[in-house]
């Protein structure tokens, strides 16, 4: 399949195997994030001083888990400075709540007052609405 038949009408039985095959692929990807995550996290708990001061850490780092260096920045952003969660509010009633894995970073969740993620269109709805630069 080439970039070209993205585009051509399939039948709903071979789109929801497309959906599937992606859902799979983002998982799988979502699951070496955290794998490489911890790898690094337990690097630096080695020489903690390593991730302050060695310039060049990230370049160092990324063809030992065959990724970009700024993917090993952001992860190092994560890991030391910790995720953000930002709650939102119309007065005093609480509406649901946004982390991220750093700040200015990918949305992670949305989850409502009794800690339930929000899904779908409800979701994209929330992510719409929101100021374009926040948190």
């Amino acid at each position: 399949m080439n970039r070209y038949d993205w585009n051509r009408w399939i039948d709903a039985e071979a789109a929801k195997r497309r959906a599937g095959g992606r859902r799979r692929y983002n998982a799988q990807r979502r699951r070496q994030a955290e794998d490489r995550r911890e790898a690094i996290a337990e690097l630096l708990e080695e020489n903690i001083a390593a991730a302050f001061f060695s310039r060049g850490l990230p370049a160092a780092l990324a063809p030992a888990f065959d990724v970009h260096p700024s993917t090993i920045w952001r992860d190092l952003q994560l890991i030391l400075r910790g995720g953000t969660i930002i709650n939102f509010y119309s007065g005093d009633e609480f509406l649901f709540s946004i982390s991220r894995a750093y700040p200015g970073g990918p949305i992670l969740s949305v989850t409502d007052q009794d800690d339930n993620e929000i899904r779908g269109k409800a979701r994209k709805s929330i992510i719409r609405s929101l100021p374009r630069y926040f948190g």
